[in-house]
């Protein structure tokens, strides 16, 4: 992936001589398809890119459509309450398309009890099973849908 370096709450991806490659090791980092609308402009539809760990898609696949985790044990598939698109059902929320970042932080939040949403308490038994590979790959393949 290019090399980036944090600022004003984003990643940017390094120019001139700081500009390069890095191995994205297992983490996913977003950045802006163009840094200067996204910055400066905050402009709401300028895009951003994601990169993710070889592999994750995959993983996120077999984690999101059929519920097998990366230690191979089994958890509800996201399908099964999210929609077959994964575009939700009634008042359970979209994931097809969104920010991976976003994603993560959710799952996170709701493993860690710091979310109390009316349908939060339903996705408890799911996500207290899924380690930091399972949200990092659920997330990488979730992003790359179309919402």
């Amino acid at each position: 992936m290019p090399k980036t370096k944090p600022q004003n709450g984003m990643f940017l991806t390094l120019e001139g001589e700081e500009a390069g490659v890095e191995p994205i090791g297992e983490r996913i980092i977003e950045t802006p398809e163009k840094a200067h609308d996204s910055e400066f402009l905050r402009n709401p539809r300028s895009g951003f890119i994601a990169y993710v760990p070889p592999g994750s898609l995959k993983k996120g696949e077999a984690l999101v459509v059929n519920g097998i985790t990366a230690d191979g044990s089994k958890v509800t598939a996201c399908t099964v309450c999210h929609g077959g698109d994964l575009r939700g059902l009634g008042p359970v929320p979209t994931l097809a398309g969104r920010s991976p970042s976003y994603l993560v932080r959710q799952l996170y939040d709701m493993q860690r009890g710091n979310r109390n949403g009316a349908w939060t308490p339903l996705m408890a038994s799911v996500v207290a099973h899924l380690g930091p590979e399972d949200l990092l790959t659920a997330a990488a393949y979730l992003a790359s849908l179309k919402p």
